[in-house]
């Protein structure tokens, strides 16, 4: 095409010239003047015909949301110095590019990248306009190695990166500081478009997330990336991607214990469908497939409503027979496991109910009359209600094989709220699992616990953690929207997503619990700001089961983890002088990932370190 459209140039430039002669008598003694407009006319006619080359690619027709307008002033000046024309490099997963701000001012045009085979990679890129830009396209090559071998490039995932509106209270490098107060808009929302429109001196990060073949021959690969544009030349970046003889697991074989509530009803209210119908289940697919990749492991049951209004249906049906009984009727959390089961999420079943701290409610529909009753649960008030509900479900669990993989949720409040529900579930059955959220310290209250969640108060505790690991128990590290640091807010740096599975391997923690997956507000798709709470500590991914940079992060957290612990293994196997100094290294890399030490180096830097040791390890360990 591009030759093609250089021969029309030089035919059609040959033409006008002929014209020209005629016209302006082209001879020797040509003055200045006509010559200049000679120039000025063929000029505009070559450029007019090189944009006609740019604009041969078939117009996309698509449809997509309008994102809230930008609060922060432009520095015009420095868009003016950029230059025409559509930028385009690559740029740093762990930096937020704002919106209105020009990115960089120096280009990148080439990147590596190394992986283990079946690793879910990411590498971001930023597109940068000082006019209009319509229909942005990005088209990558097949990865070829040095010896032949060819990967796909269907294994990479391109998203454009759009932008919500939050709070402003983040760190977007070394150089900003927690100034830049109140209302924002940040990147954060993984769109798979076909294509996108840019307005004037406005940026468009591109967030690639590689998916390496399990199966991939090891070598050196090279691919490129090319953005396509109307009325814009191409623009290029080239990635060398290194897979290594170097093997993870399918996520669900992972050893980190991922457990993230999903709120299925915040998902049938955005779809528009009834809860709990063929279309729910249809829409809830390719939500847990998100779930799936973050390597999750546990169904999330909801015994009450959980929050839940009247009006929707809960996940039990408790009826009110004539004699006064309350009778459940647990029909769809048999439905809700099997789905779980048929996408191969069957490690364990988290059973909510009674909140200590919080609003808790039962509907109550009357056997009669099918009238519904919304009822406030009081845990002394409704002791015998309560207790009667937690017997009839572990009973039902017996009933159909699911009670060894049943664990009851107690979430936080005070000591002594607790420590009643704890003992009202142990007296129906001793040997049933409790898992408890440790908000506040109690000397015995977390004995026979089999699963605890410690925010970051109890960040400390590396040899309880590991005394518990060796008795077979759980500790996972509960992402609260109470603590600043670590966290995934919209605003916090992005790197600390992926430092939550570094301070895991390091603190001696089996996983995360994350509560806000999905809890989305009226607007989640533009509006994250809340209230009374930081903007993104209800929901990690976006509805139409849209990623999220913070999610990706945190899966790249977790893999690192999933590394630590296979090189660990490898060294431990033999038993050597350079397999007992490559373990110091990672003990003493890993001592460094403690909270307080966040503020004073930032988790960028932490994570960067870690992860150039892994992939000095890696090397050394591929070649042996």
């Amino acid at each position: 095409m591009k030759r093609s459209c250089i021969l029309n140039l030089l035919s059609h430039t040959r033409a006008e010239e002929l014209k020209l002669s005629g016209s302006f008598m082209w001879q020797k003694n040509t003055n200045f003047r006509q010559m200049k407009i000679y120039f000025i006319i063929s000029l505009c006619f070559s450029s007019f015909l090189l944009s006609s080359c740019y604009n041969q690619r078939p117009e996309i027709q698509y449809s997509t949301f309008e994102e809230a307008l930008d609060p922060e002033a432009k520095n015009v000046e420095a868009w003016e110095a950029t230059g025409r024309g559509l930028h385009l490099s690559f740029g740093s997963v762990n930096t937020k590019y704002r919106k209105g701000r020009v990115p960089m001012l120096t280009v990148v045009k080439d990147q590596s990248l190394q992986v283990w085979k079946g690793e879910r990679a990411s590498v971001q890129a930023v597109l940068w306009t000082v006019t209009d830009v319509d229909q942005v396209e990005c088209v990558w090559s097949d990865f070829i190695s040095s010896t032949g071998d060819t990967l796909s490039n269907d294994m990479v995932e391109t998203s454009y990166v759009r932008y919500v509106m939050s709070d402003a209270d983040f760190v977007n490098d070394q150089s900003d500081v927690k100034a830049w107060r109140d209302s924002c808009i940040l990147p954060d929302m993984l769109d798979q478009l076909p294509t996108i429109d840019m307005d004037a001196q406005t940026v468009r990060p591109l967030w690639f997330t590689i998916n390496v073949p399990s199966d991939a021959p090891a070598g050196n690969y090279k691919a490129s990336l090319k953005t396509y544009s109307r009325k814009n030349p191409p623009q290029e970046l080239r990635l060398t991607l290194t897979v290594l003889n170097k093997q993870l697991p399918a996520p669900k074989k992972w050893r980190f214990q991922t457990n993230m509530s999903i709120n299925p009803f915040a998902i049938a209210n955005w779809h528009q469908v009834e809860p709990w119908s063929n279309e729910h289940f249809e829409v809830l697919e390719p939500y847990v497939e998100l779930l799936k990749k973050a390597g999750q492991k546990n169904i999330t049951a909801s015994v009450f409503n959980q929050g839940v209004s009247g009006e929707t249906k809960p996940l039990i049906k408790w009826m009110r027979k004539k004699n006064g009984q309350v009778v459940g009727d647990f029909t769809t959390l048999d439905v809700w496991i099997k789905f779980f089961k048929h996408h191969d999420i069957n490690s364990q079943i988290d059973c909510y109910a009674y909140r200590p701290e919080g609003v808790n409610t039962i509907s109550i529909y009357n056997e009669q009359d099918g009238h519904l009753s919304l009822i406030d649960l009081s845990l002394k008030e409704h002791y015998s209600l309560i207790k009667s509900c937690y017997l009839q479900l572990i009973n039902h669990l017996k009933e159909t094989n699911e009670f060894g993989k049943a664990v009851f949720v107690i979430d936080s409040g005070n000591n002594e709220d607790v420590a009643l529900i704890k003992g009202m579930i142990q007296s129906i059955d001793a040997n049933i699992k409790l898992e408890l959220v440790a908000h506040e310290w109690a000397s015995g209250l977390f004995d026979d616990v089999y699963a605890t969640n410690v925010p970051a108060q109890f960040s400390n505790l590396k040899e309880w953690f590991k005394f518990r690991h060796q008795q077979g128990f759980e500790t996972t590290y509960h992402l609260s929207f109470e603590n600043e640091i670590p966290n995934v807010f919209l605003h916090s740096p992005s790197a600390e997503a992926a430092w939550l599975g570094w301070y895991a391997a390091a603190q001696g923690l089996d996983g995360i619990h994350v509560e806000g997956l999905n809890t989305w507000g009226a607007n989640p798709l533009t509006e994250a700001r809340l209230s009374k709470y930081s903007s993104g500590s209800n929901y990690l991914i976006y509805p139409k089961a849209r990623s999220s940079i913070r999610f990706e992060l945190l899966i790249e957290g977790i893999q690192d983890f999933e590394k630590i612990q296979i090189l660990k293994e490898e060294y431990l196997e033999t038993e050597s002088e350079i397999n007992r100094k490559q373990l110091e290294l990672i003990d003493e890399l890993l001592s460094d990932f403690v909270i307080d030490r966040i503020p004073r180096e930032d988790a960028a830097h932490m994570v960067d370190n870690g992860k150039a040791l892994l992939k000095q390890l890696s090397q050394q360990s591929n070649l042996e």
